[in-house]
C-alpha cells in the first residue's frame, strides 16, 4: 500500500515558517515570501532563498523548510555543493510530486551517493528520519509501522491541518496584495505609454504637414493629385517611350552585365527597362508613387521613397553605376551639392555616376523648352557642372552633350550660320559623367 501523501514533518515546518513570517510582519521586518529588489522589477518570491554554509554542515530541518523545485535545488547544492541538472531535477521533482518518495528520501540518496559521500557535508537529524523511512518501506511490517506513527500524531495531525489553511489563506493574500499593487502600476505605465504614442502621433502629424508645406513653398510636387499631373505632363512633353529607350543607347558603353545599376528619380523606367532588355541589372527609386507602380506593372525593380532617403541607406562603397536623368535641375544649390555628396559615398571605387540635364547653351530649351516643366528650378550650365562634380571629388570628369536638332540647322558654311546653328539647333541635354577615384 502506497504511503500517505501528507508527509507530517514537512507540515510541521511550513507551520513553523509561517508563524515566524506573521510574527516578523508584526515587527514590522520584511517578510521572505514578498520580495522587492532595489534595483530592476519587483519579483514576488514564496520562499526564501537558500544560502550554503560555509561549514558544510547543516540540519535537516534547513532544507526541509523549502518545497518543490526549489527544494532540490537547495538539496544539491548543499549536499553535493552544485545545482542538479535538467535530468536530475526532472527526475527527482517526479518522484517527489509521485508521492512514493519524499524530501528525507531525497536527503539520504544524495548524502548516501558516492559523490555526496566524497563531499562530506555533515547533515545532522537525518539519520532517525531515514531509518524509520526504511522500516517503512518493509512490507506488511512497513505499513503497520506507518499506521501506528500515523495514529499517534493524529491529534497534532488535525492541528496542523487547520494551521496549514491558515498558512494558505496568508500566501494567497500576499500575492493578491503584489498582483493588485503592481496591476495599478502596469494601468499606470500603460495609460503613460498610450499618452507617449498620442504624443508622437501628433507629433509626426505636425512634422508631415509642415514638411508639406515647406516643399509646397519650395515648388516641389507632392500628394496624389499632383503625381498624375506630373504623369501627364511627362506624357505629354518628354516623348515616346521607344524614342527615349533609342537615346538612351548612348549609356550603354558605360556599362556591363557584372555591373549594377542604381536610377534615381526613375520615372517612367525607360532606362531600367533598356538595360534589363541588355542583362544588366537594375532597380530605381521614385517618389511619385504612379509612376512607381506603372514601373512595377513592367516587371521593373522600382523602390517608393524619396532618393535622398535612398542614397543614405545604400551602404558605403557598395554601387557600381548611379544615374540620375533629367533630376538635377529640380534641386536647389545645397540640394545638388548634397546629392553628389551621397553618390560618391554610395560608390565604389571606380564607380560611375551619370546625370543628365537640358542644355542652356541651346536658346531655345534654356528660354522655353526648360520651364514647360514647372518643378524646375535653374537651368545648370555644363562648366558649372563639370566644375561641382570636380569640386566635390569626382575624377576623369566627361561632358557628352546630345540631342541636337539637326533637322533644323541652317545649311549654310559661313560663321553666323554656325553661331545660329550652335545657339537655336545644338545640343537640347548634355550628361555630366564622372568616377569615383581608386579604381
Amino acid at each position: 500500500m502506497n504511503q500517505p501523501r501528507l508527509e507530517i514533518d514537512d507540515l510541521a515546518v511550513v507551520i513553523r515558517e509561517s508563524m515566524t513570517a506573521q510574527q516578523n510582519e508584526h515587527a514590522g521586518r520584511p517578510v521572505a515570501q514578498k520580495v522587492s529588489p532595489e534595483n530592476g522589477p519587483p519579483k514576488l518570491r514564496l520562499q526564501p532563498d537558500f544560502e550554503p554554509h560555509s561549514d558544510h554542515r547543516y540540519h535537516i530541518n534547513d532544507l526541509l523548510r523549502y518545497h518543490d523545485r526549489v527544494f532540490v535545488q537547495a538539496a544539491y547544492r548543499a549536499v553535493l555543493k552544485r545545482s542538479p541538472d535538467e535530468t536530475e531535477m526532472l527526475r527527482d521533482l517526479t518522484s517527489l510530486r509521485s508521492g512514493n518518495f519524499n524530501k528525507i528520501d531525497l536527503l539520504a540518496g544524495l548524502r548516501l551517493s558516492p559523490e555526496g559521500r566524497a563531499k562530506k557535508v555533515q547533515l545532522d537529524g537525518l539519520l532517525v528520519p531515514m531509518l524509520i523511512r526504511r522500516l517503512g518501506q518493509i512490507p506488511l511490517f512497513g505499513y503497520l509501522i506507518r499506521l501506528a506513527i500515523a495514529l499517534v500524531r493524529l491529534p497534532n495531525l488535525v492541528r496542523d491541518q487547520r494551521e496549514f489553511g491558515s498558512y494558505l489563506l496568508s500566501q494567497h493574500e500576499h500575492i493578491a496584495e503584489f498582483i493588485n499593487a503592481h496591476a495599478d502600476r502596469l494601468h499606470t505605465l500603460s495609460n503613460q505609454q498610450q499618452e507617449f504614442e498620442n504624443v508622437a502621433a501628433t507629433s509626426r502629424a505636425e512634422a508631415t504637414q509642415q514638411l508639406a508645406a515647406l516643399r509646397f513653398r519650395l515648388g516641389d510636387l507632392t500628394g496624389p493629385d499632383l503625381d498624375h499631373l506630373y504623369v501627364a505632363l511627362e506624357d505629354r512633353f518628354r516623348g515616346p517611350r521607344e524614342e527615349i529607350k533609342e537615346r538612351f543607347r548612348e549609356y550603354l558603353r558605360y556599362v556591363t552585365e557584372s555591373t549594377a545599376v542604381i536610377d534615381l528619380g526613375c520615372g517612367r523606367g525607360e532606362w531600367l527597362e533598356l538595360l534589363t532588355e541588355n542583362g544588366i541589372q537594375a532597380r530605381g527609386v521614385d517618389s511619385n508613387g504612379l509612376q512607381v507602380a506603372q514601373c512595377r506593372a513592367r516587371g521593373l525593380d522600382v523602390t517608393e521613397q524619396d532618393l535622398f532617403v535612398y542614397l543614405k541607406n545604400l551602404p558605403y562603397n557598395s554601387a557600381d553605376v548611379i544615374t540620375g536623368f533629367h533630376i538635377i535641375e529640380h534641386l536647389s544649390l545645397n540640394g545638388l551639392v548634397m546629392l553628389l555628396n551621397e553618390v560618391l559615398h554610395a560608390l565604389r571605387p571606380g564607380g560611375i555616376a551619370i546625370f543628365e540635364t537640358p542644355n542652356p547653351e541651346n536658346i531655345v530649351v534654356s528660354s522655353q523648352y526648360f520651364y514647360l516643366d514647372p518643378t524646375h528650378r535653374h537651368p545648370l550650365p555644363p562648366q558649372l557642372m563639370e566644375f561641382l562634380f570636380s569640386n566635390r571629388g569626382f575624377e576623369n570628369v566627361e561632358l557628352l552633350m546630345l540631342n541636337a536638332w539637326e533637322n533644323g540647322r541652317v545649311a549654310d558654311d559661313s560663321e553666323l550660320a554656325k553661331r545660329v546653328n550652335a545657339y537655336f539647333y545644338g545640343p537640347m541635354d548634355y550628361a555630366i559623367v564622372g568616377r569615383k577615384a581608386g579604381s
